[in-house]
């Protein structure tokens, strides 16, 4: 059955289906916005707290949030085959989207207080575990290539590799040094964030929020993925729209020096070679295989520019630490 079919059985609605920039399947009608997302493997908990999430964005004013639609029964979970699907439903904002550090703060202003605890879709305070368990299980993954000599895309996995197990191993112990080290501030509490956040996904037609996107985390994880994309779209501008956005943030809800140095270990640690890596190994497509060997190809040539962004990026950000006390990384100087 597919999702047009689906509506119509379970909800008596006829829609026609639009792009959209995710898995799920987007549906419009009368104004409205349908995605279904399939969820046969996830759990009843998780599926809860998602739910809850995107209601207290709801009641907190939040615009462009997606929730979850009760069905013709009152229920939320719809089972079709052995499959099992959930609808989530938004108004189609007419207007385009714009994105300011302001609106990201005011985002996670609203999403702190959530009065319901989370634990299934909770990765506060949990960077450094999962980085580890992410850094273990590639060393592993690159140990078993080193036999695979006649695939170029392994031994640029294999090349890079100990330079960018050091920048992991730099960004979990710069975590570990925060925690201990640093007393974290006012505003730094658990929030909703994007599992991985950009400008790009914020505004993409239709852009509304839904709630298999979030992740309950420390607000630093935006800031830095919101730098991260920007910085490898080579259209960071340091000077200009880099500190704008920041400061911006800042104007809504202040940067402790604890929020700083997240931020700045979360781009210490190199996603962007470990997304390389772990996608052409999940990817069946040849298409996809190739696409990530181009990105790796890209990021191992870029590095020293990277290093440079890196070494100064506090700088950069306008941040006075030596006032605040934040400890550089000393070899990338």
């Amino acid at each position: 059955m597919d999702g047009k079919e689906l509506l119509k059985k379970h909800f008596h609605i006829e829609a026609d289906r639009i792009p959209y920039r995710s898995e799920a399947m987007c549906y419009e009608s009368n104004g409205l916005l349908y995605l279904i997302v399939e969820v046969t493997k996830k759990e009843q908990q998780y599926l809860n707290e998602l739910h809850q999430m995107s209601q207290h964005m709801i009641r907190q004013g939040e615009k462009r949030i997606a929730a979850f639609m009760p069905d013709q029964s009152g229920y939320f979970l719809i089972v079709e085959g052995k499959k099992e699907f959930v609808v989530l439903v938004s108004k189609r904002y007419s207007s385009q989207p714009t994105l300011t550090g302001g609106k990201l703060a005011r985002f996670h202003l609203r999403g702190r207080s959530i009065p319901v605890q989370m634990t299934s879709v909770n990765e506060f305070g949990r960077w450094k575990e999962n980085w580890e368990q992410r850094l273990e299980k590639l060393e592993k993954a690159a140990g078993q290539l080193v036999k695979e000599q006649d695939d170029p895309f392994a031994r640029l996995v294999v090349e890079a590799f100990p330079y960018y197990m050091g920048l992991a191993e730099n960004a979990i112990q710069y975590v570990a040094d925060t925690e201990m080290d640093e007393s974290p501030g006012k505003w730094d509490t658990g929030t909703i964030c994007q599992w991985t956040f950009s400008e790009k996904a914020w505004l993409s037609e239709p852009a509304i929020r839904q709630p298999f996107d979030w992740v309950f985390d420390h607000a630093a994880r935006d800031i830095a993925e919101w730098i991260r994309s920007h910085y490898w779209q080579g259209s960071l501008f340091y000077r200009s729209r880099f500190t704008q956005f920041l400061q911006e943030y800042e104007q809504v809800r202040p940067l402790s020096p604890f929020t700083w140095r997240l931020i700045y270990a979360r781009l210490l640690f190199p996603v962007h070679y470990f997304e390389c890596a772990e996608n052409y190994f999940s990817a069946a497509s040849l298409h996809i295989k190739k696409e990530n060997e181009e990105k790796l190809k890209k990021y191992t040539v870029h590095s020293p520019e990277h290093e440079q962004f890196l070494a100064f990026f506090y700088e950069w950000a306008g941040v006075p630490v030596k006032k605040l006390k934040i400890p550089d990384v000393q070899w990338l100087k």
